[in-house]
């Protein structure tokens, strides 16, 4: 989908079209632009801006919060049309996915016919300024690298054109090369996309292992990746937040602390996962952090197992500053097991934290949550980022 968030935003407000928009993160001028629309890019706005920065590149600029639930219900509709071309549809992220059409279509030139009737389709039944761009070719990798290029709007096919394509091509153009990639390859005498593709597959597989392999084949149009059906293994749950009020309090640290491991727990419960590792940050204002990353001797599953983890974590160090950033994660993943602790009444505690979910899930986030959290609604609001991804 193309500048999707700000899109959304305009879909939803006609007095918005044609003007420059940034969705933010949070109205303050230190508050970072995480997506932009088509005419907001071209005066400069880009996603990673901050606000303040935003209204320096245009006054007239329109900002506006972040509203993850209607970015999520217009992703949702999105997904219903994908799935009536095909019964494998890979989300990759809120605003991109990936569409196996094998047996669904005989050649490229029918997918590019489909691809032109979804794209009217979600701007028919999804909003008329819902515009989009399909990349379509013979492997997963090259359909990406093809959406990535295409015109706005449009929809490129890539075939026997790959070499055209590619020639002159920036390294950092495809997906998976990253500056530190560029760098190693540059160093073998590879300078572009075509020169990469060219290039001896033994002795890049010599020089960089099975990574530069991997990218010489995928370059090459062969199939290292298939699309597969769902949304990819969570490997982890996290959350962050950039404190409004620097402090370095301890109490109060404690409090937005709770409103992560809430907003975690309830991911993590939603899913039907248990977690055996976590991961604390603390950010200065000034520099430097402290955090840990460890096992932790029970399963969590509760929002106060993972916060028993983060209160006996700040217990044992000191706040050296005011504080800018917290960060929590739950890594180790595993399905549920309903296994009962010994020695506590685990179970029934397990069966409270899912029917308080049930509750704030029919009637609104928080509508009962613990004292703990009293006064936190403007904290770590709800937010969703680009590499976030639904159910299908």
């Amino acid at each position: 989908m193309n500048s999707y968030f700000a899109s959304v935003e305009q879909q939803a407000n006609p007095f918005l079209r044609g003007r420059a928009v940034g969705v933010c993160a949070y109205l303050s001028d230190n508050g970072t632009i995480i997506a932009s629309s088509m005419e907001a890019k071209v005066k400069g706005i880009k996603t990673g801006c901050k606000v303040r920065e935003a209204k320096l590149l245009d006054p007239g600029v329109v900002l506006v919060e972040n509203e993850p639930a209607k970015y999520r219900s217009t992703t949702e509709k999105i997904f219903n049309i994908l799935k009536e071309y095909t019964d494998t549809v890979e989300p990759y992220s809120i605003d991109e996915a990936f569409l196996d059409l094998t047996g669904w279509v005989k050649t490229l030139e029918e997918a590019r016919v489909l691809a032109e009737k979804i794209q009217e389709r979600i701007r028919s039944e999804v909003g008329e300024w819902m515009y989009s761009s399909v990349g379509i070719s013979t492997t997963k990798f090259l359909a990406k690298f093809a959406g990535d290029i295409a015109p706005k709007k449009g929809v490129l096919v890539i075939n026997n054109n790959l070499d055209e394509i590619l020639r002159d091509r920036p390294l950092t153009d495809a997906w998976g090369i990253n500056r530190k990639t560029e760098e190693k390859l540059c160093s073998l005498g590879i300078k572009s996309l075509l020169d990469l593709k060219l290039y001896n597959p033994d002795l890049i597989r010599r020089k960089l292992g099975r990574w530069g392999y991997y990218l010489w084949a995928n370059m090459n149009g062969l199939e290292v990746s298939h699309v597969s059906q769902g949304s990819r293994q969570v490997k982890s749950i996290g959350h962050s937040y950039s404190l409004k009020n620097k402090s370095s309090e301890k109490e109060y640290i404690l409090k937005v602390f709770y409103k992560l491991c809430e907003k975690a727990g309830r991911r993590l419960r939603a899913l039907g996962l248990e977690a055996e590792g976590i991961s604390i940050s603390v950010l200065y204002v000034y520099g430097g952090h402290i955090g840990k990353s460890f096992k932790t001797k029970e399963r969590m599953f509760r929002t106060e197992d993972i916060f028993s983890n983060v209160e006996y974590f700040l217990s044992t160090i000191q706040i050296q500053g005011r504080v800018r950033n917290l960060a929590i994660s739950v890594t180790r993943l595993s399905s549920s097991s309903g296994q009962m602790n010994i020695f506590e009444d685990n179970l029934s505690k397990k069966d409270l934290s899912l029917a308080l979910d049930k509750i704030n899930d029919k009637y609104g986030e928080y509508t009962i949550s613990p004292g703990r959290m009293f006064n936190m609604d403007d904290v770590a609001r709800d937010r969703i980022g680009f590499r976030k991804t639904l159910e299908v």
